[in-house]
C-alpha cells in the first residue's frame, strides 16, 4: 500500500480520537483540527512503518503524534518559550544502561511500560519512539518538533529516571 493510501486509512480510523486528544489540550475545535492536519503533515514528511492500522501500537503512535502537534500549537498560540533546558551547559555523556537492556522477558517489558506511564511524557515519548518504534534521533526530532540535541538530552534524562524507578520497584538492572 502506498503512503497516501496508508495516511487516508489512518485518518478515517483515528480522526475522532485524534480530535478528542487535540481538543482536550487546546479547548478549541478549529485549533484541534489544525493539530490533526499538522500531525498528518508530519507523517507525510517522515518515514514510518505501520504493520496493522488497528493495532494498539498504531493507536498509541497516532495519539503521540497528535498530542505533540497540539502542544506545539498551544505553545505558539500562548507565545510561550518552550525551553526546558540550556543545552550548552549539559554534559551529554551517557553511561547509563539503555532501557532495552532491561527487556529480558514479557514481565520486564510490562514493568517498563507501567513505569513509562508514570514519568513525564516528554521523557516517555523519546523512549517509546526510540526503543518501541525504532526511530532515529533525527526522526524523533522531526516528529516532536524539537532539536536533535534536545532529543538526546531527553533520552539521557529518561534513561536515568527509568533506571531509578526500575531500581526502586525491585527490578534488577
Amino acid at each position: 500500500m502506498n503512503k497516501k493510501g496508508m495516511l487516508e486509512q489512518l485518518y478515517y480510523q483515528y480522526k475522532n480520537l485524534m480530535f478528542r486528544i487535540a481538543f482536550s489540550i487546546l479547548n478549541d475545535s478549529s485549533l484541534a483540527e489544525d493539530a490533526i492536519h499538522a500531525a498528518f503533515m508530519k507523517l507525510l514528511n517522515n518515514s514510518f512503518a505501520i504493520d496493522d492500522i488497528n493495532s494498539k501500537e498504531t493507536k498509541a503512535f497516532m495519539i503521540l503524534v497528535v498530542r505533540n502537534a497540539a502542544i506545539d500549537i498551544y505553545n505558539k498560540v500562548n507565545k510561550q518559550n518552550n525551553k526546558y533546558l540550556d543545552i550548552d551547559t549539559i554534559n551529554i555523556a551517557d553511561s547509563s544502561p539503555t532501557p532495552i537492556e532491561f527487556i529480558i522477558n514479557q514481565e520486564s517489558l510490562d514493568k517498563i511500560k507501567n513505569k513509562l506511564r508514570e514519568i513525564d511524557s516528554k521523557y516517555a515519548d523519546v523512549i517509546v519512539l526510540k526503543y518501541f518504534y525504532d526511530y532515529s534521533y533525527a526522526e524523533i526530532s522531526s516528529l516532536l518538533s524539537i532539536s536533535e540535541q534536545t532529543v538526546r538530552v531527553r533520552m539521557h534524562r529518561a534513561k536515568k529516571i527509568l533506571a531509578s524507578q526500575l531500581n526502586d520497584g525491585g527490578c534488577i538492572l
